[in-house]
């Protein structure tokens, strides 16, 4: 009789562990299903990307040399981001897939400009339907006071960081609220914050994190330690990937766009 109650109690433990190490390992499978399923879309997009650099944007007449001009070290011509879209060529998926393991953040000389090519043609919705979220200031930062004005009803530039921050949380209950058992509802939009994280780091960590499954995705201008850290050079070649799970992409292009050109497409240039 005194050895009965050790017993129970060892049993009672082995039981928790056994069930903790179960529900550890079932975390690890929906984790990695979700993932699957999010990216199935981008990886799409990868398999026809066709990634160049841009030329100066209309109005300005090109010129024929202008139209040839080939980089040093590429055969291949450089064309507008107009034509880009318009030729179905795009970048985005790279890009897709990379958010959505937990976030991505952009860095290197052509950073700011890979994030303008990449909320255009979200805008553009030729590829997904999606809105983006910025704060004001990295709105500006990427667009000029322009963006403060596009009439483009994807693109919801708010105050600060922290009414972006408030405006996911609200956003991941109302996305969950709304998921059946085949999971999203029909059409629902994908959802981009761009951002400079800055002390919201941790928050947006989890906001990505928990909504995924929703389609909520996130592209920071800056280191990303919790997911996916892409270096790009100035014409947006992919000279280095960090993170857990980072895809062997170096050497990739990505599509870029100055800010100039980017303030002339949100003005409603074609």
């Amino acid at each position: 009789m005194p050895l009965t109650i050790p017993v129970g109690l060892a049993a009672l433990l082995v039981l928790a562990m056994a069930y903790h190490r179960r529900r550890q390992c079932v975390g690890a499978a929906v984790m990695w299903w979700r993932r699957t399923r999010l990216t199935r879309q981008g990886d799409r997009l990868v398999r026809h990307s066709e990634v160049r650099d841009t030329l100066p944007f209309p109005p300005v007449e090109a010129s024929e040399e202008s139209v040839t001009l080939v980089r040093a070290d590429d055969d291949v011509p450089v064309t507008t981001l107009g034509s880009m879209l318009e030729q179905e060529s795009t970048s985005l998926g790279y890009l897709v897939a990379l958010s959505a393991m937990n976030g991505a953040g952009l860095t290197g000389p052509g950073a700011e400009n890979v994030t303008r090519a990449m909320v255009l043609e979200l805008l553009a919705g030729r590829h997904m339907a999606a809105r983006v979220l910025v704060p004001r200031e990295d709105a500006v930062r990427l667009f000029g006071e322009e963006a403060l004005h596009a009439a483009n009803p994807g693109l919801v530039v708010l105050d600060t960081l922290q009414e972006v921050v408030t405006e996911l949380e609200v956003e991941i209950v109302r996305r969950s609220g709304q998921r059946t058992d085949a999971g999203v509802p029909e059409g629902q939009s994908w959802l981009f914050v761009i951002a400079s994280p800055g002390a919201a780091a941790e928050r947006l960590h989890r906001i990505v994190q928990g909504g995924t499954e929703d389609l909520i995705l996130g592209v920071f201008l800056g280191d990303w330690p919790y997911g996916i850290t892409c270096t790009v050079d100035e014409s947006g070649v992919i000279l280095n990937l960090e993170g857990r799970s980072a895809p062997a992409w170096t050497a990739h292009r990505l599509a870029i766009c100055a800010q100039a050109e980017a303030a002339w497409h949100l003005a409603g240039g074609d």
